[in-house]
């Protein structure tokens, strides 16, 4: 560590040479929101309205194990994290909210729903007032399960709704379908493979193609679709272990992928954030891990800051971020205080300096989640 007189001979020395010494900005927290009541068990993902209110969607029951049940969660927060309404929506059986995007005169909501449609679950879009109050409703899948990852609004105005469909005799395959604004269905994308898909995010390219970031089996992938769902080219990075993209985003010059890597070749296995980036065929260029020595790490989303910088939020130990340049380069680390393991799932600069987390902490492995809410500021 350097000490007080080291800092000046740096200092002293920086004058001399005309060096400019540019400091790390320390990110710190500016409220956090954990909501420990039953009923508020995780949040994945947010928009700001015009106002400055922020959006917030989950679900009031998330478990990895029975018993399943609960409803999709909308709520609204001031700008310093004030509760100013909430909602929840569902039947009598399990829906939650995976997504959530602006209209032009209301919401739009992506997730699951058990409660109406097949006797499987599948993917619901909700449309509400600004306010939470539900206009109309649609369903999309087939006849096995389907699980909701997100949900992206493509250059037309048209929304894509991506996951995978869960059959207990096929496995699973990647699913995916392309909405008009009033929720009637454009195509459907429903392929079927031996290795077993999911489709864990989506972008529009400049061209408008649709490209997927995949998990494929134990590898990840990227695949692009024409406009009209069909398959332009597909690329899968078959390495030793596993490897696959969680979230991505474009980049100048392709894509930027981040997710999960582990070496099952290894004593001890260890997840670690995945960071690369393909080009604009899908080819990769570089790949970067980065996390804690002896913890999992793992990315579940990303965004640009607008000092051209990546954010990635992680899943692991105290909801980890990271915020590296575009060649993958560390510039800092940040977790919260509470260092029981939390999950990031959505992250955004909401003004210059400020950041918004949303996601959630478990408190009984498999059983028991609460939401979190976090804004965090950067010193410019």
């Amino acid at each position: 560590m350097i000490g007080r007189c080291g800092r000046l001979l740096w200092a002293t020395l920086a004058l001399l040479l005309g060096v400019t010494l540019v400091v790390a900005a320390v990110p710190t927290t500016a409220w956090v929101r954990v909501f420990e009541e039953p009923g508020y068990s995780a949040f994945f993902d947010f928009t700001v309205a015009a106002d400055g209110t922020i959006i917030a969607v989950g679900a009031t029951n998330h478990r990895h194990m029975p018993p399943y049940g609960g409803d999709a969660l909308l709520m609204a927060l001031d700008a310093e994290g004030n509760v100013l309404w909430e909602r929840t929506w569902g039947g009598d059986g399990v829906e939650q909210a995976r997504s959530i995007l602006p209209a032009e005169d209301g919401l739009y909501v992506f997730g699951e729903t058990a409660s109406f449609g097949a006797e499987e679950r599948d993917f619901f879009l909700l449309k509400t007032t600004m306010e939470g109050e539900e206009l109309w409703f649609r369903m999309y899948g087939t006849e096995v399960r389907e699980w909701p990852y997100g949900m992206i609004r493509l250059e037309n105005g048209d929304l894509f709704l991506f996951g995978m469909a869960r059959s207990a005799t096929q496995g699973d395959d990647a699913y995916a379908v392309r909405v008009a604004p009033d929720g009637a269905v454009v195509w459907e994308y429903a392929p079927t493979s031996s290795a077993g898909e999911l489709i864990l995010d989506a972008v529009e390219a400049a061209d408008g193609s649709i490209v997927l970031s995949l998990s494929i089996g134990r590898d990840g992938g990227l695949r692009a679709l024409e406009p009209d769902g069909t398959v332009r080219w597909s690329r899968r990075y078959e390495v030793d272990g596993w490897e696959f993209p969680s979230a991505m985003l474009v980049s100048d010059t392709g894509y930027l992928l981040a997710g999960f890597t582990m070496d099952e070749s290894a004593s001890r296995r260890q997840a670690n954030v995945w960071l690369a980036e393909a080009d604009a065929l899908g080819e990769l260029q570089w790949a970067r891990s980065l996390g804690e020595a002896l913890h999992d790490d793992y990315a579940q989303s990303l965004a640009w800051l607008s000092d051209g910088t990546v954010l990635i939020g992680g899943l692991g130990r105290g909801m980890p971020l990271f915020n590296v340049d575009t060649d993958g380069g560390l510039l800092w680390e940040l977790r919260r205080e509470d260092m029981s393991v939390h999950a990031t799932m959505a992250v955004a600069e909401v003004d210059p300096g400020g950041v918004l987390v949303c996601g959630m902490k478990q408190v009984t492995p498999g059983q028991l989640y609460q939401g979190v809410i976090w804004r965090i500021a950067i010193p410019r």
